[in-house]
């Protein structure tokens, strides 16, 4: 995509601010002159681990983010503006904006020289599972818009109150030249009047399919009233990939050696001769629909013994998304714990609501043991296990 000018960005701004009648609760937590809302969506029909809603210290909500790191989120440098780490918190992997997920703190941010976006980095990690950057947004296709942003808005002024819930739109993307803006950004259509809107600024596009989605953009701006005329998100591709990277470290696999590879690994009883705990910890998610440990017992736990005593930072778990298999099979409900013996363990994540097909959870506990408990083990709520890998690293 071409060129987000700055000055356009202003002057969207003044539209924005005349042709609202919104007032700020404070000067943290006003919706930002550019942010644009959800209009002609639906409450999210997913749970989002990676949603964040960017707030004031007292909760009040001014812009939407994504948690692309453990460590850190992605939201519009607009947001930001202003700003100062001390008076800014982020709950994040709850689509409800006022409870649940994680609330988590601020150490700084880095804004992009040119694109309208920024990295927030937090004061400790999280253990929501962070999505990845799209490589393409390709115009002609459809992209979702996640946001808390405001519903309605009226052509004569005024716009509704940011909801609680999280809500969610599909729209077309447009060629570059559509929205005749130039580099950084991706131009989408206002079919039937669907939009972002004010309160949604920073919040996610997203690219693929329920349980495999990636990030295109983040929210950066539109038209005076919302659903009148094409929008913009800032574009995350090409150097500004190469910018994400160099600022919050590399995407992918975590750095190091897997060390549960090969290891001796126990599980519940298994579904098949063939799907024991050792396929989990094979190091292989290519080798089929049998390449996992499956389970159906009462209670589905698997353990793994790592040899030794490490400082663990990080467990990875490969669903059955990961596997090949339909995303509605992954992990929904699980817990993860520690132990140095294999016979005290502690707790150090619990997860509900996952609906990805490979969740990352940073963790900061020594330990020889890992374990993995299936409390749901699928979307619509089956009593069956599948999981193709279970890693840790150090």
């Amino acid at each position: 995509m071409r060129g987000l000018v700055k000055g356009m960005l202003a002057a969207a701004a003044v539209l924005i601010l005349t042709g609202s009648a919104v007032v700020p609760a404070t000067a943290q937590e006003q919706p930002d002159p550019l942010t644009p809302t959800i209009i002609g969506g639906v409450d999210a029909t997913e749970n989002y681990g990676f949603i964040a809603s960017m707030q004031g210290n007292s909760g009040g909500h001014f812009c939407g983010g994504a948690l692309i790191r453990p460590t850190w989120v992605l939201t519009a440098k607009h947001c930001m503006a202003g700003e100062v780490p001390s008076g800014v918190q982020i709950r994040i992997g709850s689509n409800n904006r006022n409870s649940g997920g994680t609330v988590a703190r601020v150490r700084r941010w880095v804004d992009h020289s040119n694109a309208d976006t920024s990295l927030v980095e937090l004061t400790a990690p999280v253990t929501h599972q962070p999505i990845s950057i799209a490589p393409v947004v390709a115009p002609g296709s459809t992209v979702r818009l996640l946001g808390w942003g405001a519903t309605t808005c009226n052509p004569g002024g005024g716009c509704g109150g940011a909801p609680t819930n999280l809500r969610q739109v599909d729209v077309p993307v447009l060629p570059d030249s559509a929205c005749g803006t130039g580099q950084w950004v991706i131009c989408l259509d206002n079919k039937d009047g669907k939009s972002a809107c004010y309160g949604d600024s920073g919040g996610p596009l997203l690219v693929g399919t329920p349980g495999n989605w990636r990030l295109g953009g983040d929210t950066s701006g539109g038209p005076a009233v919302c659903g009148t005329a094409r929008f913009y998100y800032a574009e995350l591709q090409g150097s500004v990939n190469t910018w994400i990277n160099s600022v919050a470290g590399p995407d992918g696999p975590p750095p190091g050696n897997n060390l549960a590879l090969n290891k001796p690994a126990t599980g519940s009883a298994a579904c098949n001769a063939n799907e024991g705990a050792a396929k989990a910890v094979n190091g292989s998610v290519s080798g089929g629909t049998t390449d996992k440990w499956c389970s159906t017992a009462g209670t589905k736990s698997l353990q793994v013994d790592l040899g030794s005593g490490h400082a663990l930072k990080k467990l990875v778990v490969k669903h059955a998304g990961a596997g090949g298999e339909s995303a509605t099979f992954n992990t929904r409900d699980f817990d993860l714990a520690v132990s140095p013996d294999g016979s005290t363990w502690t707790t150090v994540t619990t997860v509900r609501g996952n609906a990805s097909g490979t969740t990352e959870h940073a963790i900061g506990n020594s330990a020889r043991h890992i374990r993995l408990t299936v409390v749901t083990g699928a979307q619509s709520g089956g009593n069956v296990a599948r999981i193709y890998e279970f890693e840790a690293y150090a």
